[in-house]
């Protein structure tokens, strides 16, 4: 055992595999997924160390900021690659040389596209429960990268199928995003977004509200049976203390009028907007126009 780490503990020449971790990638530029991960070198080192790296390869990072670009192929430099290397090796160990002059790095351009999240939810909500307003994403758009040809008829990206039963309170879920079946060398900014909503227990109130007549023609006046109608609202317990018969406006339009039938369509035209639904009680109401 002595001899053996004796041994180990003396300096040797040969060579060692490492594996490779390419980072900062320029943004214009995707790595292919072949790209060769491994690479080998020739080492001054310690026979521990060589035990060590025979064992375990060591993961170096290749900064691809500067790679270079000739002839088709984008590449490093061994002397570049190599500067980059001794300052992740520890100090008793020295690289003599690489393997050949350049590693080519397997990088095609890309483009580009910013599309929208499309989300696949089903929302069952309890008796007298409402979302209020709006379903959440965030974010709502995300950014593709990737070859022309694969993202240029990708216009919008759909989550994976969020089922939720029985709501009665607020959500907050997260989801994948669904990566379309033909954007194989393409990545996406972000692999899930977040969906989230307000739900709310509503109720019903009845309001009876005055008719306005619109294009009465000059030198007449309208009689309308009645001259009053009542709507039912729907909306969250909190918005209906806050709403009143004046957030409300129901007409008649004298253009409307036929010789041949004394009655006109009632039309609601202003309601309050945090509501969920206004409900007239009655459609139409009969008239009689006097001459002035």
């Amino acid at each position: 055992m002595a001899w053996s780490v004796s041994k180990l503990s003396e300096t040797y020449e040969s060579r060692a595999a490492f594996e490779l971790a390419f980072v900062n990638l320029p943004d214009s530029l995707l790595l292919n997924t072949s790209q060769k991960g491994f690479f080998n070198a020739k080492l001054r080192a310690s026979g521990f160390q060589f035990l060590s790296y025979g064992i375990s390869p060591k993961k170096l990072k290749l900064d691809l900021k500067e790679v270079l670009f000739s002839e088709e192929n984008y590449y490093m430099p061994s002397k570049d690659m190599k500067l980059q290397f001794e300052k992740q090796l520890p100090n008793a160990v020295s690289i003599i040389e690489l393997e050949g002059d350049k590693l080519v790095v397997d990088l095609y351009q890309v483009i580009h596209k910013e599309v929208p999240i499309t989300p696949n939810i089903s929302l069952q909500l309890e008796q007298n429960y409402l979302l209020e307003g709006e379903l959440q994403i965030e974010p709502k758009t995300v950014i593709l990268k990737g070859p022309s040809n694969e993202i240029a008829d990708i216009d919008a990206l759909r989550t994976e199928q969020l089922i939720l039963n029985n709501l009665s309170e607020d959500f907050l879920n997260t989801v994948e995003v669904v990566k379309p079946s033909g954007l194989i060398n393409g990545e996406i900014s972000v692999s899930s977004v977040v969906l989230s909503g307000k739900i709310v227990r509503f109720s019903e109130k009845e309001y009876i509200v005055p008719i306005t007549t619109i294009n009465l023609p000059v030198g007449f006046r309208i009689k309308m049976f009645p001259d009053k109608v009542s709507l039912v609202c729907k909306a969250s317990v909190t918005a209906l203390k806050n709403i009143d018969t004046s957030d409300f406006k129901v007409i008649v339009d004298c253009d409307d009028i036929n010789q041949s039938n004394n009655q006109l369509k009632l039309r609601l035209v202003n309601s309050p907007e945090n509501v969920y639904a206004v409900r007239l009680l009655e459609d139409q109401i009969e008239f009689v126009l006097e001459k002035i």
